[in-house]
């Protein structure tokens, strides 16, 4: 029981880091990015805030 407890605490405290991509419009930096495929076929990374922004520009979901 001590193991358990001692593995669940440790998980418990343990915290996601940000991604170290930024978003491509707004350059936050957080953990749930969307990717997307700009004009140029090119990958770029976009944050939940600025989803809509760029579904409204015609960004393609891979």
């Amino acid at each position: 029981m001590g193991i358990l407890t001692k593995l669940f605490n440790r998980n418990k405290n343990q915290k996601r880091k940000p991604s170290k991509k930024a978003c491509y419009f707004c350059k936050r930096q957080t953990n749930d990015m969307r990717t997307y495929k700009n004009e140029y076929n090119q990958t770029i990374k976009v944050c939940p805030l600025c989803v809509e922004y760029a579904e409204r520009r015609a960004y393609i979901k891979p």
